[in-house]
């Protein structure tokens, strides 16, 4: 489950968490019967700093005010995300990523998952700043969506967005079911946050689903629709599928 951080946060007000939006969200995880793995995006936190200081996960940065204040950044959002499941009993595990997905191996990664999951807990992890031989990189967190699929293959994978779906930039119409192939020639505004916006989620989806696993857009702000499309229902968005 990929949590956008346009949806969890207001991304027009810099630090500003919608503490509603998460609880909703939460409170469907929690009820829907199914074992998530948890990935949320930065939104006005991670993503202001970022822009601030140039840090992108398309370019090195060598700025070490900038690496430590948008972690910080957004460490903070990853406790009031954990904070907002612990009222709803979703006992979450947050982790930084690097470390699991760059020097773990795949088959130590995936036994460390699953047992996290047996133990009925909820792995939780976000975009993060991380350290390469030529400086510093965002890691986004649909990059990470897409490392984890390959760790831990799952039933299917959700991004809550803050649209119905996905849509050509020229049109408004929701793509109801579309295939990798297709998806991957889809014009799309990249958008201008850090990590490359709706554009580089929909690579990412038609990557997944072109490994068999289906992918699901749903809006975070319609719980009703978010729950169905988390428990395999039929509901309003886009599945990419193969």
């Amino acid at each position: 489950m990929k949590l956008g951080g346009s949806v969890i946060t207001d991304k027009a007000k810099p630090f500003t968490y919608r503490s509603d939006v998460a609880s909703a969200l939460a409170e469907e995880i929690a009820s829907s019967d199914q074992r998530v793995v948890v990935v949320h995006g930065g939104g006005s936190f991670g993503h202001t700093l970022a822009r601030q200081f140039g840090l992108s996960s398309s370019a090195y940065s060598k700025s070490a005010a900038g690496v430590a204040q948008t972690r910080s950044a957004m460490y903070e959002l990853n406790q009031l995300v954990c904070k907002t499941m612990i009222e709803f009993k979703l006992s979450p595990y947050p982790f930084a990523p690097f470390d699991l997905l760059s020097r773990t191996p795949r088959q130590a990664a995936s036994a460390w998952l699953n047992g996290l999951l047996r133990a009925g807990v909820t792995p939780v992890t976000f975009g993060d700043v991380c350290s390469y031989p030529g400086g510093f990189r965002v890691l986004s967190g649909d990059t990470i969506v897409h490392q984890l699929s390959t760790i831990l293959p799952p039933e299917r994978v959700v991004f809550a967005i803050d649209v119905d779906g996905i849509h050509e930039e020229d049109s408004t119409v929701v793509i109801q079911e579309i295939s990798p192939a297709r998806a991957r020639r889809l014009r799309i505004q990249r958008g201008d946050d850090a990590t490359g916006g709706m554009s580089l989620k929909v690579q990412i989806a038609a990557k997944i689903a072109a490994a068999g696993t289906e992918v699901r857009f749903v809006s975070g702000y319609r719980r009703n629709e978010f729950a169905k499309a988390l428990k395999g229902l039929e509901f309003y968005g886009t599945v990419v599928r193969s």
